[in-house]
């Protein structure tokens, strides 16, 4: 039902775009083990995962999976009613259960999708889904972004997205809050913006539209964390102890590239050494001197 692509050995999930957009709120915990439930919906609407592949896929720590907090989290699943578009009528509304059965033994949770999902994963495996890397999520903390970050996702191909902030706040569960844009802002939006960009594969941005003296419409803008996608690289080639290839490309980045010195001069790079896996020795000039600085690797994109 719920396709898995590995690559790598990354899981990429398919959730329905109605699933995705539709009313329900959890913990944060609540949220990432069953997004780890979804990841192992099979054909059959079984499910099937052991407490660890959690913890690799989603990030909750297997201390924090003990029995006692992990039957909190699935009761608090199981209790939870979401509000899904029907299929049948774009205007109509259905309330549904998220999960029908859960059973835990010895490490392994089986569970079962609530009957009346099934069509909405069905569809997801033609048409009609949203797709990303389960990892993602992992290091969010917040649940605003995770939900944010699944609604940019729907939109990532296209580079942003528009709805009413009517919408928006219920998406999100915060209709009866944050009255103030400003509120709105502060807890929600900065922050969430914040993690996703820092944390994620995609960037996002907003913008809070009027109509009126309203605000009537937020757009978010969406594009690729270019920055994070170089960051995993050089950790990659790091781990893998290729110092010459890290070498090479940082030197294909940044020679020529000016930096201000703490002398309030321009100078210019000549060279890039990488000393160990966390440093590298940069050779500078101001064309009259040239001398030799020690920096972070994953500060130099800072510099510059």
């Amino acid at each position: 039902m719920c396709e898995i692509e590995k690559r790598d050995g990354k899981n990429i999930v398919r959730l329905p775009n109605d699933f995705v957009e539709a009313i329900y709120s959890l913990s944060v915990d609540a949220k990432k083990l069953f997004l780890s439930l979804c990841l192992h919906l099979n054909s059959k609407n079984e499910i099937r995962v052991h407490i660890s592949e959690v913890e690799r896929e989603v990030g909750i720590k297997l201390e924090h999976l003990n029995q006692r907090h992990l039957k909190k989290l699935i009761k608090e699943i199981m209790s939870k009613i979401i509000e899904i578009k029907d299929l049948e009528n774009r205007n109509k509304w259905k309330l549904v259960a998220l999960v029908k059965e859960v059973d835990y033994n010895e490490g392994i949770v089986t569970a079962e999708i609530s009957k009346n999902l099934l069509p909405y994963f069905q569809l997801a495996q033609e048409r009609l889904f949203t797709r990303f890397n389960i990892q993602n999520i992992k290091p969010l903390t917040s649940i605003h972004a995770i939900r944010m970050y699944e609604l940019a996702k729907q939109f990532d191909d296209t580079g942003w997205r528009e709805i009413s902030l009517e919408e928006f706040k219920r998406m999100m569960k915060i209709e009866d809050k944050y009255k103030q844009v400003k509120d709105l802002k502060k807890r929600v939006l900065e922050p969430a913006k914040r993690q996703i960009n820092e944390r994620t594969d995609i960037n996002i941005d907003y913008e809070l539209i009027k109509q009126g003296r309203r605000y009537t419409k937020i757009r978010l803008k969406i594009s690729k964390n270019k920055q994070r996608v170089e960051r995993k690289e050089n950790k990659r080639l790091i781990e893998n102890g290729n110092f010459a290839e890290l070498e090479t490309k940082l030197n294909k980045q940044y020679k020529g590239k000016a930096i201000k010195g703490d002398d309030g001069l321009t100078w210019y790079v000549n060279r890039i050494k990488v000393l160990n896996e966390k440093e590298a020795e940069i050779e500078i000039t101001n064309l009259s001197d040239t001398k030799k600085i020690v920096k972070k690797i994953e500060e130099l994109k800072k510099i510059f």
